[in-house]
């Protein structure tokens, strides 16, 4: 039987592996990237801020205007003409495929054990996740 302190060390290797693959170098460049670009940076918090501003006004059942939903897509096309944020939601979604088949393939056959359970690999992800940390 397995230690905690060998899965622990085991875990260290493989976040170790992980940071050192392809998928998780390239995420962490354009995470550098988009750090440093104000622009991008500034289209993101304004979508965010307008989201937050809709889910708000959904939530306390007023009606979503039609000028809202307008400046919605004009900041859904400002962030689509960003080639910062069009290259790091590619590498977020290699990065993130990479953890899925980890993730399948340390469950084995668990996650097809229990009818009904949540599918390996769909994880709740709220926000960007660093590789190697």
């Amino acid at each position: 039987m397995a230690t905690t302190q060998e899965i622990l060390a085991a875990a260290k290797e493989l976040g170790k592996l992980i940071a050192t693959h392809e998928a998780s170098a390239k995420f962490e460049e354009t995470l550098r990237k988009l750090e440093a670009d104000v622009e991008a940076q500034r289209a993101l918090n304004d979508y965010n801020r307008h989201m937050t501003k809709l889910s708000e006004k959904e939530a306390a059942g007023k009606p979503i205007e039609v000028e809202d939903k307008k400046q919605l897509e004009k900041l859904q096309a400002g962030i689509a003409r960003n080639a910062t944020l069009r290259d790091f939601q590619m590498r977020q979604m290699d990065y993130l495929d990479l953890m899925r088949r980890v993730d399948e393939a340390m469950s084995g056959d668990a996650g097809a054990a229990a009818p009904g359970a949540a599918p390996a690999g769909s994880p709740d992800i709220a926000g960007a996740i660093r590789p190697g940390r």
